[in-house]
């Protein structure tokens, strides 16, 4: 591969870096270098997208599983449409709303209430406001990623300071080190926010221990499945494990692409929100609500959850046979289920660590393949059987470039 093969990606790169800060926006940031892996893009379609170099891949990021269904799906775009020739968002209060949250509760057998939102940083951000209200307790403890709002990044020097002592971690894996923190602040923790890829391998028995634990406490449960709602067969981590969260926060995989996201729980602690300042302008959009609406509606009648379960399974175990036939330590697992894979190169040494990363996935790009080398993957539905045997296959050679270079190095 040359570096010539992204040349307009470069140039729109050496344009933005004179009008955005860090020249990107950080899901945007660079695969591997600006040099060898494409920054912009023009068109997706399906489970493919084109740079503005022209080249065409099969893409497992899916703009980091916005689109469950694939790319520009016609049914769903097509409602959304229809929302927007009504006048997407008006004045006041409107049906939809209802219908929309009515059709959120209906699908979490914990939750009997919503609120409607636009992110998963919104949604994640609003479900501890109102787990503070409802239980009259200040700090939170939490394991995983919920976003970029302050309370996500308490050591970073841009949030306002004493943040970290109110934002509290545990190892998600070690219900003890949960146990840990409720003893330190004996009634202080108003509730656990958790992203269920945080438990690998995920079991029912962690899980349910964790959630054990926060309530023996008084302390509220939040499940963060703003990446894993939808897309996990029977629908929800929590109805395959038989959890009862307090509250759900839902986005991504909920509209195939149209900015919606919300939080959904039991009446007693959402009706705490009642009052609260959760208002934004945008929130009452309408036509994002109609195309989550068709999304949910074809999830259910065609069995995604399903078909992405199978291929991600699919895709896992053929990258883990390549890299054992080749010799490469790599291991393939999904984060926390196989509609979210990942490949993680194992070398002990992490300088050939990082060389063995950076060029299986740089052999990937060349070969027509979108693989994120630091993030979790995304099956969507638009994704069939032949579109993972062509990445196993390319992935095999990529394998064995991967290897060739390493042992030159």
């Amino acid at each position: 591969m040359t570096e010539e093969r992204y040349t307009s990606s470069r140039k729109w790169l050496a344009r933005a870096e004179r009008v955005t800060p860090g020249a990107h926006h950080l899901s945007g940031r660079v695969l591997t270098t600006p040099e060898r892996s494409p920054m912009y893009f023009e068109r997706g379609r399906g489970c493919r997208i084109t740079d503005v170099d022209g080249h065409e891949y099969i893409d497992f990021v899916m703009a980091y599983g916005a689109f469950l269904l694939g790319y520009a799906d016609p049914e769903v775009d097509a409602a959304a449409r229809q929302a927007l020739e009504q006048g997407s968002l008006l004045s006041m209060n409107r049906p939809q709303h209802v219908l929309f949250a009515e059709a959120l509760v209906e699908r979490f057998a914990a939750a009997d209430m919503a609120v409607l939102l636009k992110t998963g940083s919104e949604a994640t951000t609003a479900a501890l406001r109102i787990a503070r209200r409802a239980t009259g307790r200040r700090r939170i403890a939490r394991a995983g990623y919920h976003g970029w709002h302050d309370w996500c990044l308490p050591l970073d020097r841009s949030v306002p300071a004493g943040l970290d002592a109110q934002v509290l971690e545990f190892d998600s894996n070690d219900p003890q080190s949960l146990e840990a923190l409720f003893h330190e602040y004996p009634g202080e923790i108003a509730a656990v926010i958790l992203a269920p890829e945080m438990v690998l391998p995920a079991t029912r028995e962690v899980f349910q221990a964790i959630q054990d634990a926060i309530h023996r406490h008084g302390a509220l449960f939040v499940l963060d499945e703003v990446k894993t709602a939808f897309r996990t067969a029977p629908g929800s981590v929590q109805a395959r494990f038989g959890l009862k969260p307090d509250l759900t926060t839902v986005s991504k995989g909920l509209s195939n692409g149209w900015p919606v996201a919300a939080v959904v729980g039991r009446r007693g602690v959402m009706s705490s929100a009642a009052g609260m300042h959760l208002s934004a302008t945008y929130h009452g959009d309408t036509a994002a609500m109609a195309a989550a609406l068709t999304t949910l509606r074809i999830v259910e009648e065609r069995g995604v959850a399903e078909h992405v379960w199978a291929l991600g399974q699919r895709l896992i175990d053929g990258l883990n046979a390549i890299a054992h036939d080749h010799g490469v330590p790599a291991l393939s697992y999904g984060e926390p289920f196989p509609p979210m894979p990942f490949l993680k190169f194992t070398h002990p040494n992490p300088e050939t660590n990082d060389a063995l990363r950076t060029a299986f996935y740089e052999a990937m790009l060349a070969r027509g393949v979108l693989m994120h080398p630091r993030h979790m993957w995304f099956i969507s539905y638009a994704h069939k059987p032949t579109d993972i045997d062509t990445t196993l296959a390319h992935a095999q050679s990529a394998m064995k470039v991967a290897r060739e270079q390493c042992r030159a190095s």
